[in-house]
């Protein structure tokens, strides 16, 4: 359950935050004698007594050295309180986005999750910090400031502040329309965000169509409706100041009209009076910050709803709480049984049942929609599936902690990700997240024999072996940097083919016990396709493998072959016995022959 209240990340850091206050104090207290010096020096002057006035202005120099110091230390305090605090938000925040589903990130913009991870972290942060400072500051100088006023004389005191309780009403009144149109501005602006991140990605495709007009357009119209949005919400705020400028002004009306009846009577001194217009006019800069103060808090109360928002999404696949799976060398057993997913009233798999076997290579096959990447998602617990459906080593996946089941896998999906650093780094991710990680995962490997003693733990040599076995050799030995060649956003400098092949690789350096590929090899031609096949037999050796492609040729050596059409199984057995068996399988074949068959016949003529 996600904190209801922001302040529980200052928590950790409250003596800072505590002594930051106690400085905020210590400023106002110093404050205050400033004007009684001030006035004694007044006072000495109306009296003739000069000989007094040296001291006094000697104190009063050494009060507002000791004001500067105290409200400089008190701001950093304060500050860095926020900024650690907003750095814990920030981490947990990323870490919890991580947990969620990826059906997620299909119903939510990936920007807006973005601006609330930046955005709304700092809006949060400033209400933390200045709005912290200003918050005690006002409570700290109210409370001080009265005290002496009333230790002056009450009366005057009381007459004196009949304005600020009706600055505090009009506020308050403010305050809440505030928070309507900021939360409104956070959420326009996390949808603008959106928009942005999606067309920065798709900017080939934007640039092939010349979709930069209408592209730019749609952005000029999210962005005139943020501008509507921050417009409105600027009138509420700039309401606040000429309104507590109008108000705090009363204050030193009704202070001259009283207070100087009261040094005409001789009820107070010149110096006295002179003291009271000072402190009268030092409540008037938290007044004044009130308006800003509240305009703070509510922003961050609008930009920590979104927070708490997201907090309170839970992951769809739910963590399995059993032991982890032991970390083997020895090729995963994985049988699944009775496995049904659906959406609504539509059934993407239905009554699903096989085994793999052991240092088996299963292949799936099917026309476009018949269940195969379901399937996929099912095995690697991308999507949630029901208890007792589907087992690894004996184990139900559901009981499984997720962490332990995908370390013992390798995937290499059709849309092929990768992270703009180098190659190397993108193929070292698939066994600890990039060539300077992985030694200590590899050293566990190694105690329980899934790596070969040659191999150093420095990884080089492990990501040349999956890059060869994934056909990346060539083009490789093509690139200047080699290895060490920055692929660019998304891969964006390597081709189609390129990028499945470093997927590839990246599982391959995994060294998996169950290996799936989901039509990995699809952006490849069919003779580079048999070449990396051909190279994977010797990678396969001693694992267990899902081989996913709609080439019925490129899986003709599988172990066993399954065949699927509206998410059930309608054929099983090996590629000799389904061409027997005149199927569903056969005709995507004997269809794929002819359709290769009369591409060389073309390229022939």
């Amino acid at each position: 359950m996600a904190a209801r209240s922001s302040l529980v990340y200052l928590k950790p850091y409250r003596r800072a935050l505590y002594g930051g206050i106690g400085m905020l104090l210590l400023t106002n207290l110093f404050f205050l004698g400033i004007p009684y010096f001030q006035s004694h020096a007044v006072q000495a002057f109306q009296d003739g007594n000069t000989d007094l006035v040296p001291s006094a202005i000697i104190l009063l120099i050494v009060f507002a050295i000791a004001t500067a110091l105290t409200r400089i230390s008190s701001r950093v305090w304060i500050f860095n309180t926020a900024r650690a605090a907003e750095f814990d938000l920030r981490s947990e925040l990323f870490g919890h986005v991580m947990t969620l589903s990826p059906s997620y990130y299909r119903d939510h913009p990936t920007g807006d999750v973005m601006s609330r991870l930046t955005n709304d972290v700092q809006t949060v942060r400033a209400m933390w910090g200045a709005g912290a400072v200003h918050l005690s500051n006002a409570v700290t100088s109210f409370g001080t400031v009265l005290t002496m006023m009333i230790w002056i004389d009450w009366k005057v005191a009381l007459i004196s502040i009949i304005p600020y309780p009706l600055i505090f009403v009009v506020g308050q009144a403010l305050s809440k329309r505030i928070y309507r149109t900021m939360r409104d501005v956070q959420a326009e602006l996390g949808s603008l965000s959106g928009r942005i991140q999606e067309d920065l990605g798709a900017i080939q495709v934007i640039k092939t169509y010349g979709l930069e007009g209408v592209r730019r357009a749609g952005f000029l119209e999210g962005s005139k409706r943020l501008l509507d949005k921050n417009m409105a919400a600027a009138i509420v705020r700039i309401q606040l100041g000429p309104m507590l400028n109008t108000l705090a002004p009363l204050g030193v009306a009704i202070l001259i009209l009283f207070g100087g009846r009261a040094v005409i009577h001789s009820d107070i001194g010149v110096g006295y009076y002179t003291a009271f217009a000072a402190l009268l006019a030092r409540l008037v800069w938290p007044t004044l910050t009130l308006g800003f103060m509240l305009a703070l808090v509510q922003r961050g109360r609008a930009s920590w709803s979104r927070l708490v928002q997201l907090q309170d999404t839970k992951p769809d696949i739910v963590d399995g709480t059993g032991p982890s799976l032991p970390i083997s060398s020895e090729p995963a057993r994985v049988e699944v049984k009775e496995l049904t997913i659906k959406i609504g009233d539509r059934a993407l798999l239905e009554g699903v049942s096989f085994v793999l076997e052991p240092s088996t290579v299963t292949a799936v096959v099917g026309r476009t929609g018949a269940g195969k990447s379901t399937l996929v998602d099912a095995l690697c617990r991308l999507i949630d599936v029901p208890a007792g459906t589907i087992f690894v080593d004996g184990r139900d996946v559901t009981t499984i902690p997720l962490a332990s089941l995908r370390a013992q896998l390798g995937y290499a999906p059709q849309e092929a990700f990768l992270f703009s650093t180098t190659i190397a780094d993108n193929v070292a991710m698939g066994y600890g997240g990039g060539t300077a990680i992985p030694a200590a995962r590899a050293r566990e490997l190694e105690r329980a024999g899934a790596l070969a003693a040659a191999v150093d733990l420095s990884g080089e040599p492990r990501i040349t072996a999956a890059a060869r076995a994934a056909g990346l050799e060539r083009d490789v030995v093509a690139m200047p940097e080699g290895l060490a060649t920055i692929v660019g956003e998304r891969g964006i400098t390597l081709s189609g083919g390129q990028r499945q092949r470093v997927a590839l690789a990246r599982a391959l350096a995994a060294t998996p016990r169950l290996l799936v590929l989901d039509d990995s090899l699809s952006s490849v031609d069919a003779e580079t396709e048999r070449m990396i096949l051909a190279e994977l037999r010797a990678v396969l050796h001693g694992r267990t493998a899902v081989l996913i492609s709609h080439r019925v040729a490129a899986i003709k050596d599988a172990d066993q072959i399954i065949v699927l059409d509206q998410g059930k199984i309608v054929e099983r057995g090996t590629h000799e016995q389904l061409i027997a068996a005149g199927g569903t399988y056969s005709d995507l074949y004997r269809t794929q022959l002819d359709t290769e068959m009369e591409i060389v016949r073309k390229e022939a003529v």
